[in-house]
């Protein structure tokens, strides 16, 4: 019975302890600082480049056509040659043309003799007339006969002309210098008036054609710097210049056309090879980049996090301007020394701590 009575005591003298002691302090737990990468705002000078993609053609490039039919004789020149303005290309069988020729001078011949003897009793007439010597309807006879002789020499002096020009013809030439691209004849094919003969292209210079979009098409000015960059010759940018800018946009499309001229003395660029241009239109002074990659799209709103002196992260709204590769300009909503997130911006909301990783 004692021991009972001593453990009911000990259990008493136990919770009474227990209940005495004072209750321990709670410990409220706080979110450490995120971890973000941050860069300074700075602004700078912000070149605008409208920049396609067009094939290269020479400046000028015609079909050169027979003007008068035959055989052809011979060619002087293939595709690939090099020829300069008069140079032979080809030529037709001109015996025909030469025998013509002759023809014509000779009947041009023939009337220049008969003139003087015609103009010779024209003049008698004249003197006869007046004495009475010859009848009115005789001088006007002689008359006539002058006449019809000069108007026949200045007939046959046209058709002599003629002939020397399809003679002329027979030869055809290179109408300014540049290089053959094509040959579309053989020697021995009969050759009609108007079919293509040779090719030929001045690519001393050469033409890119490219089709920009209306926003860019505003600001291209004939004085704008240009460079152009050959895929083929190691993407090295060669300068270009505007030559002409089209005035009206293409329907389907809705671009318009530029045209830019690149010099080529040495004749190292080729028809058809890829070329992408570029064409400063203006410069923005003082404008502010940053990466694309930084703006959080939230609902209709364009956001940004910025982290001020105190290392706790603030939330911007921004307006975009112009996208210049991975970068996009902002007009409104960041000055140059804020300390702009560019990663980690994603977990962060405003108040947030932040610990810059450097």
């Amino acid at each position: 019975m004692k021991s009972y009575l001593f453990w009911v005591v000990g259990l008493l003298a136990g919770v009474m302890i227990f209940a005495c002691k004072p209750p321990q302090e709670e410990t409220q737990a706080e979110t450490p600082p995120r971890a973000v990468l941050t860069r300074t705002i700075v602004s700078q000078d912000l070149p605008i480049v409208v920049r396609a993609v067009g094939r290269l053609t020479p400046d000028r490039e015609v079909v050169i056509s027979a003007e008068v039919p035959g055989i052809l004789e011979k060619y002087d020149a293939d595709v690939g040659s090099k020829v300069a303005k008069g140079d032979r290309l080809a030529q037709i069988e001109a015996v025909d043309y030469r025998l013509a020729l002759k023809e014509a001078e000779a009947n041009l011949l023939a009337a220049q003799i008969r003139l003087p003897v015609t103009k010779n009793s024209f003049e008698r007439a004249k003197r006869l007339l007046p004495e009475k010597a010859i009848t009115e309807e005789l001088y006007e006879q002689a008359e006539a006969a002058y006449a019809s002789a000069q108007a026949t020499v200045t007939q046959l002096e046209t058709m002599v002309a003629m002939a020397q020009r399809r003679l002329d013809k027979t030869t055809i030439t290179a109408p300014f210098d540049g290089h053959v691209t094509q040959r579309f004849i053989e020697k021995g094919q009969n050759v009609a008036a108007g079919s293509p003969v040779m090719q030929v292209a001045d690519t001393k210079t050469m033409r890119v054609k490219i089709y920009i979009n209306e926003l860019d098409y505003v600001y291209v000015d004939k004085d704008d710097p240009v460079t152009v960059t050959v895929e083929a010759f190691d993407h090295l940018p060669m300068a270009g210049r505007v030559d002409k800018i089209g005035i009206q946009a293409d329907s389907r499309t809705n671009t318009f056309e530029v045209e830019i001229l690149m010099d080529n003395p040495d004749f190292t660029l080729k028809a058809g090879l890829t070329a992408r241009v570029a064409i400063e239109t203006r410069v923005i002074p003082d404008a502010i980049l940053i990466a694309q990659s930084s703006v959080l799209f939230r609902e209709n709103r364009k956001e940004v996090f910025v982290v001020n002196g105190d290392r706790m992260a603030q939330v911007r709204e921004v307006k975009l301007g112009q996208m210049v590769g991975s970068d996009v300009q902002i007009l409104e909503g960041l000055q140059p020394g804020d300390d702009l997130v560019v990663s980690g911006a994603q977990y962060l909301k405003t108040g947030d701590k932040v610990t810059v990783i450097q």
